[in-house]
C-alpha cells in the first residue's frame, strides 16, 4: 500500500484562499471612447456591423462612416460610405456593400456597386409615413427575421414647428398636444415586408427611440417619459395594441370613440386605463433610466445573457432589464448595468460584436447634457462582478439571485427594504410616484447565491423597490448594485 503524506500547512493555507480574486468593476469591464474623424459632428444616429466585422455608423447630420475596429480606440481608419441622409437614426447593414437607413421621410438603400468602397446607388426601399418638418420625428428600425423590418416612427414636439407644406395628409386634431401626430403614422410602429410594403402594426408611442426583436421573436420597445408617459416604460409590442399616447390614434381607422382622441382620453382617464397596454417594466426615470434608447439582448457568452440592455439617452447609464412571463403576461425587474464609470450621456444605440466580447454604444442627445455625443465601447474582460443577477416574482414576494456567493448579512430580514408605488400616465409631463407604500419583508429561504423574500401586500400595476446594504462578497468583490425595481402585472399563482 502506498502511503501519501500531506503538507497540512500548505493545505491549510489553500483552504482559506478565495476560489478567485476579488473582482472590481475595472477587472470586469473597460469603457473606451472611439475617435471619429476630426471635424465630423459626432452625433451618432445608428450603428451596425457587417458580417465581416466592419462597423457602420450613421451620423444624424447625414453621413454614414465605416471602419474595421482596432484594439486602439484612437486608430479606427474611418471611410465615408454614404451621405445625404436627413437625420438617419436607424441602420441595417445588409452586406459589406449595402446598407438601409431610416431617415425622416423614408428608408433608403445605399449600395456600392462598383467596388470602390463608397455607395454609388441610392434608392427608396420603404416609405408611407408623413413628414411635417418637425425636428422630433426621427425613425429607427429593427429586422423582423424574414427580410423585413419593424420601423418606429416618432411624434413631433411642441418645441418645434410644422412646415406649411407637409408630406402626406395633415390632421388638425393630430396637431394638438405637447407631442403630436400631425401627419400619418407618427407615434406608431410600422412593419415593412421584404419588398418594402409598409403596414401599421401598433400605436400609442411618444418616441419609441429603438425597437428590437429578440431571438425568440418577441418585439420590444422603450419610450420616453413625457406627456402620457409617467415614467420610462419598456413595452412588449403586439400587433394592434395601443401603448398609451393618444395622438397617434387619429390615424387608426378602428378608433371610433372620437375624432379627437387626445381630448377624449383627457376626460375619460378610467376608460383610457382600460384601453391602453401597460408596460412590461416601468423604469423609474431618476434612479435607473430617464429616456429609453434601443433595447438589445445580452448574447450568449456575456454576463447576463438573455437579459435586455436598455441605453439611457438622457443619463450616463445603461440599464439591465430582466423580463419574465407570468400567467401569459410580461413583467420584470430593472437595475443599472453601468452607471457612470466613464460612460457618456446620449446613449441610444447598442450593438454587440459577433463574438459577444464587446458592446458598442452610439450617442446623441441634441445638447441635453454633456458629454453626450459620440461612440463608445464596453469590453468584457472575463470576470463577472458581484452584482444582482436576476429578480423574479413568487406568489408572495421575490427571489433575488446574485452572480457570486452572498455574505451572511444579506440572509437577515433587517437587511432588506421593500416599498412600492404606482405611476399614472396622463397628459402631464411625467408623473411623480403615487400611492406609496412600505411593505414588511421576511426571508422565506436562502442559499449560497440567492434570497427569497416574503413581501406583505403584493399587488398588480405596482412597481416594487427592492433595496439592501452595499456589501462585499465573501471573496472581497464589491457589490455593483444594491437596488432593483420590479413591475408586477400579474401575481404568480
Amino acid at each position: 500500500m502506498k502511503t501519501i503524506f500531506f503538507n497540512l500547512g500548505v493545505l491549510g493555507a489553500l483552504a482559506v484562499q478565495p476560489l478567485h480574486a476579488a473582482a472590481k468593476f475595472a477587472d470586469c469591464y473597460k469603457v473606451e471612447s472611439i475617435n471619429l474623424p476630426s471635424g465630423v459632428p459626432p452625433e451618432v444616429g445608428g450603428i451596425d456591423f457587417a458580417e465581416d466585422g466592419t462597423i457602420f455608423v450613421a451620423l444624424r447630420r447625414g453621413d454614414v462612416l465605416k471602419a474595421t475596429p482596432t484594439s486602439d480606440p484612437k486608430a479606427f481608419d474611418w471611410k465615408l460610405f454614404a451621405t445625404g441622409f436627413d437625420n438617419g437614426c436607424g441602420i441595417d447593414v445588409v452586406s459589406p456593400t449595402k446598407i438601409r437607413v431610416t431617415q425622416m421621410a423614408e428608408m433608403t438603400e445605399a449600395e456600392d456597386t462598383d467596388g470602390d468602397g463608397s455607395a454609388d446607388k441610392y434608392m427608396r426601399f420603404a416609405a408611407g409615413w408623413g413628414l411635417s418638418g418637425n425636428y422630433h420625428e426621427t425613425n429607427t428600425l429593427c429586422k423582423d427575421g424574414k427580410g423585413g423590418y419593424y420601423i418606429s416612427v416618432g411624434t413631433a414636439s411642441f418645441s418645434g414647428p410644422t412646415f406649411e407644406h407637409t408630406l402626406g395628409t395633415f390632421s388638425d386634431a393630430g396637431r394638438r398636444g405637447r407631442n403630436y401626430s400631425a401627419v400619418k403614422w407618427k407615434g406608431w410602429i410600422l412593419h415593412s415586408d421584404a419588398k418594402g410594403n409598409v403596414t401599421p402594426f401598433a400605436c400609442g408611442f411618444r418616441m419609441a427611440n429603438g425597437v428590437y426583436q429578440d431571438p425568440q421573436g418577441e418585439l420590444w420597445a422603450g419610450d420616453n417619459q413625457g406627456d402620457w408617459k409617467a415614467t420610462t416604460p419598456l413595452y412588449h409590442v403586439e400587433k394592434g395594441n395601443f401603448y398609451g399616447h393618444p395622438s397617434s390614434l387619429v390615424w387608426d381607422p378602428n378608433f371610433k370613440k372620437s375624432k379627437d382622441p387626445l381630448a377624449y382620453y383627457h376626460d375619460h382617464l378610467d376608460e383610457y386605463n382600460k384601453d391602453r397596454t401597460y408596460a412590461a417594466v416601468e423604469i423609474p426615470n431618476m434612479e435607473i433610466n430617464r429616456s429609453a434608447g434601443e433595447p438589445m439582448e445580452f448574447p450568449k457568452g456575456t454576463p447576463f445573457a438573455g437579459q435586455l440592455l436598455l441605453p439611457d439617452n438622457n443619463g450616463e447609464r445603461l440599464t439591465r432589464v430582466m423580463v419574465e412571463k407570468v400567467d401569459g403576461t410580461w413583467q420584470g425587474a430593472c437595475t443599472n448595468f453601468i452607471d457612470g464609470r466613464g460612460l457618456h450621456s446620449g446613449n441610444h444605440r447598442a450593438r454587440f460584436t459577433k463574438d459577444g466580447k464587446q458592446l458598442y454604444i452610439g450617442q446623441t442627445v441634441r445638447g441635453w447634457g454633456a458629454p453626450a455625443e459620440g461612440l463608445q465601447r464596453v469590453s468584457f474582460l472575463g470576470p463577472v462582478p458581484f452584482d444582482i443577477d436576476r429578480v423574479t416574482a413568487t406568489k408572495d414576494g421575490f427571489k433575488v439571485s446574485f452572480t457570486q456567493p452572498i455574505p451572511d448579512k444579506l440572509k437577515e430580514d433587517k437587511a432588506w427594504e421593500v416599498s412600492s408605488c404606482t405611476y399614472q400616465s396622463k397628459w402631464t409631463y411625467g408623473s411623480d410616484p403615487e400611492n406609496k407604500k412600505d411593505h414588511s419583508v421576511k426571508i422565506a429561504s436562502s442559499d449560497a447565491k440567492s434570497v427569497t423574500l416574503k413581501v406583505d401586500g403584493l399587488e398588480v400595476h405596482r412597481v416594487f423597490k427592492i433595496s439592501f446594504p452595499k456589501c462585499d462578497s465573501p471573496d472581497g468583490s464589491p457589490l455593483q448594485n444594491n437596488l432593483a425595481f420590479y413591475t408586477v402585472n400579474k401575481v404568480p399563482k
